[in-house]
């Protein structure tokens, strides 16, 4: 989830706790960032300028820029503009007067209306990046990933999030940062993870496919780097940054100091090892972190929904 987003569902909040903020701002903005699945549905681009820039939003006044500074930043994180004349506009606008007479009954203001949508194409051409990547390797102007890479939704191969997003926008390495191009793909619904923890050798990208037949001297099935860096990243966040074993709360780095930080097993509830294809794999559902005491434990007799992770509430 990129800031935009992150924000219009802080504002989604906001609203629903002052009313009148909302009806007097989504009818009074000429530019509207549109967002299915909230209450609201649509939110000032300025107003959320404001929030990313850590000031109110519900100040009487903005304080961002004008909106065409920020029209960089929201094409790099999957929104794209429909303004007046463009074929759907018109339905666009029809549909803001409907919530308005619908929630407020009143009308939007008669201002040309400029709306901000998610860019579905993008997400057809992050699909189709990922195959010049496989047929041309690394474009010109990209270095080897260090630290943001992106899954592929069938496969589950992680690729340089960079390199990805340059193709699919089209755009040279120098134009745009790596957080940009992973908060990007995140909004188009792509898993990016930080692997600048992993040796290089576990990076390469066509060695890593989750649940998938290896060929060498013993076949083996390995684990999909980003889904583990995201179920990490998913309970770090639930326990204040620290990341324990989910059965018996060791935290290795708490014991063992800075050597022991982010050093943990990942747990496939459904296993892995009787898998036939590859799968997708939602890390924050499907994977857990546990300790290698539990994890021996969890798959001695071969039951991986044994009687020790049952205990631990998962």
């Amino acid at each position: 989830m990129n800031s935009w987003h992150e924000m219009a569902l802080k504002l989604d909040e906001l609203y629903s706790r002052e009313r009148p903020t909302a009806r007097r701002q989504i009818k009074n903005q000429p530019q509207l960032l549109v967002l299915e699945g909230t209450r609201y549905r649509y939110f000032p681009i300025r107003r959320l300028a404001d929030g990313i820039a850590g000031r109110e939003m519900d100040a009487p006044l903005s304080q961002a820029q004008e909106v065409q500074r920020y029209r960089q930043e929201l094409g790099i994180a999957g929104f794209r503009e429909v303004i007046e004349g463009d074929s759907e506009h018109g339905d666009l606008l029809t549909r803001l007067k409907d919530f308005m007479k619908e929630e407020f009954r009143d009308n939007p203001s008669p201002s040309a209306k400029t709306f901000w949508v998610p860019d579905s194409s993008i997400r057809e051409a992050v699909l189709n990046a990922f195959q010049t990547f496989d047929d041309h390797g690394l474009p010109d102007g990209f270095a080897e990933a260090r630290s943001w890479f992106v899954s592929h939704p069938t496969t589950e191969v992680p690729y340089p999030a960079k390199a990805i997003w340059g193709i699919a926008t089209h755009k040279k390495g120098s134009e745009f940062k790596s957080y940009q191009a992973r908060d990007g793909l995140r909004n188009a619904g792509f898993e990016c993870a930080d692997l600048s923890f992993m040796p290089l050798t576990e990076r390469i990208h066509d060695q890593l496919e989750e649940g998938a037949e290896r060929k060498s001297v013993q076949s083996r099935r390995e684990r999909n780097p980003v889904a583990r860096a995201l179920c990490i990243e998913h309970y770090r966040r639930m326990n204040n940054g620290r990341i324990r074993c989910i059965v018996c709360n060791f935290d290795f780095e708490e014991v063992y100091g800075d050597i022991g930080d982010g050093f943990i097993h990942v747990h496939h509830l459904n296993p892995i090892s009787e898998a036939k294809d590859s799968r997708v794999v939602l890390p924050s559902i499907d994977l857990v972190p546990v300790c290698p005491n539990c994890h021996a434990m969890i798959h001695r007799g071969r039951d991986a929904r044994s009687r020790v992770i049952v205990k631990s509430g998962v």
